[in-house]
């Protein structure tokens, strides 16, 4: 078995489509695999009403759908996590947003016996950032490699692929905001999981959005926190 879990906030419109044609063709990549999927809803007030949950159901009839309250990405990953039971989990986002062969190949490098499979953005993904959130990834992955985890500093792609025993150190974040990926691969490091990181590449037609003055103070504080915490 291996567990999908997804992030969710107010998701767009057609992203059951888009789920349903990711689960389906994994589950013909790999027929001896089973794929469950589970929807770790972050409180959203929008885009994710009693249809679109039974369309969801309707569409992948074994997804699981775990509600949350509203605290962030981080907090949501963690409610997700909390419900998976396979040897194996993904999380990424709801929208899908890297390519089919970049999820196929985190199932390669879990089954070659990996603990933890860090996404690393590759060129396109930078070349389609608005220039204020290009100057936030490359000054996060700066500090990163500077405070945190100078080997593995681009810890904020959305897509990763954990053991059992990276999930139970998953389990024990606390950062509630987007920066929960880098406390979560500080202490796999720190705890001498066996990391590795794998390029991504991005689908085609994916928007990037900005982030708020709000949500980068935000952030700041829980990086200071991940900085100074065992």
């Amino acid at each position: 078995m291996i567990d999908l879990v997804c992030p969710c906030y107010n998701p767009p419109e057609g992203f059951i489509s888009i789920l349903g044609r990711t689960v389906f063709s994994l589950r013909r990549l790999y027929p001896e695999q089973g794929f469950h999927l589970i929807v770790s809803d972050d409180g959203s007030s929008r885009g994710f009403g009693p249809d679109v949950r039974k369309e969801l159901l309707d569409t992948i009839p074994d997804s699981e759908i775990v509600d949350n309250p509203h605290r962030g990405k981080g907090s949501a990953v963690r409610g997700g996590m909390a419900r998976a039971r396979a040897p194996f989990v993904i999380y990424t986002d709801i929208d899908m947003p890297y390519t089919f062969e970049s999820i196929a190949n985190v199932i390669e490098l879990l089954a070659s016996g990996h603990d933890l499979v860090v996404s690393v953005r590759d060129r396109k993904y930078y070349q389609l950032l608005p220039l204020y959130r290009k100057c936030l990834s490359f000054g996060s992955k700066t500090l990163n490699r500077l405070l945190i985890c100078s080997s593995h500093p681009d810890t904020q792609g959305g897509l990763k692929g954990l053991s059992a025993r990276s999930r139970e150190i998953m389990l024990r974040t606390t950062v509630d905001g987007f920066l929960f990926d880098a406390e979560f691969v500080k202490k796999c490091v720190n705890s001498g999981l066996d990391v590795v990181d794998m390029e991504v590449s991005l689908n085609d037609g994916i928007e990037m959005s900005n982030f708020s003055g709000k949500v980068i103070f935000r952030e700041l504080r829980s990086f200071i926190k991940i900085v100074f915490a065992k």
